[in-house]
C-alpha cells in the first residue's frame, strides 16, 4: 500500500486547489488560483536566469497544473507528473497540449537523458520518507540530459507530527548538498527560504 498516494488522492478530491497551495485559503476561486500559478511561475521559473528557456522541462508534483499551465509559453516541451491520479485527471481537464503522467511517487516512467530542466516546488517538503526523496533524486538524475538543471525545494524546519497532511522529512542544507553530490549532481547554488526551506540548483555533470 502506498499511503502517500492514498493521502493525495483524498486531498485532491476534497479540495485540490487548497492542498496544492494553502496560502490562499480553502475558498480560493479559479481566477485567484490561476493568478497564483502565474505569479509563482514568473517568480520561480521565468525570472530565473539559471533556467534556460526554449528547452524541455519536467515538473514533479504538478498537481492540477497550477504552474505547468504557463510553461508552454517559454518551453518547447512540457511534462507534468504527480503521485495523485485525481490531480492528473484534473490537470488534463483544465489544460490541453501538455503531457500529464501519474506516478507511484518513487519512479518516473520517462526515458533516460531526456529533459533539459526538472523543476519541483511545494512537493518534496511533503514527502514522508527520505527513501522517497532519494529515489526521486536518482530518477531526476536519470531523466536529465548531461548538463541539465534540477531546481528543487526541500524542507529544513522540524516537524513534530508526521501524520499532518503537510508534514515531510527534514534536511539541513549540508545534508541536502551531501545527498545531491552522492547521486552525482553538481551544486550550482543554494538559497535558504526563511526558516523552513532551502532551494537547490543542481546540474547533471557531463559524463
Amino acid at each position: 500500500m502506498n499511503k502517500q498516494k492514498d493521502l493525495w488522492e483524498k486531498l485532491a478530491k476534497k479540495n485540490s486547489k487548497y492542498y496544492i497551495n494553502s496560502d490562499y485559503g480553502k475558498g480560493i476561486n479559479n481566477d485567484r488560483f490561476r493568478e497564483s500559478g502565474w505569479k509563482d511561475f514568473v517568480r520561480l521559473i521565468e525570472s530565473d536566469k539559471l533556467i534556460e528557456k526554449n528547452q524541455s522541462i519536467l515538473e514533479i508534483g504538478c498537481g492540477n497544473g497550477r504552474m505547468t499551465e504557463f510553461m508552454p509559453r517559454f518551453f518547447n516541451y512540457v511534462v507534468g507528473t504527480d503521485i495523485s491520479g485525481e490531480m492528473i485527471k484534473q490537470a488534463k481537464h483544465r489544460i490541453a497540449g501538455i503531457d500529464f503522467i501519474e506516478t507511484d511517487g518513487y519512479t518516473l516512467p520517462l526515458d533516460d537523458n531526456y529533459f533539459d530542466i526538472v523543476f519541483s516546488y511545494l512537493v518534496f517538503q511533503h514527502m514522508k520518507s527520505k527513501t522517497m526523496v532519494t529515489a526521486n533524486f536518482i530518477e531526476v538524475f536519470r531523466v536529465l540530459k548531461p548538463g541539465g538543471i534540477f531546481k528543487v525545494r526541500l524542507r529544513i524546519d522540524q516537524v513534530d507530527n508526521m501524520n499532518k497532511w503537510w508534514a515531510g522529512v527534514t534536511y539541513t542544507e549540508k545534508e541536502a548538498i551531501a545527498l545531491s553530490e552522492h547521486i552525482g549532481f553538481g551544486v550550482i547554488k543554494t538559497e535558504q527560504v526563511e526558516d523552513y526551506g532551502v532551494w537547490l540548483w543542481l546540474i547533471k555533470k557531463n559524463c
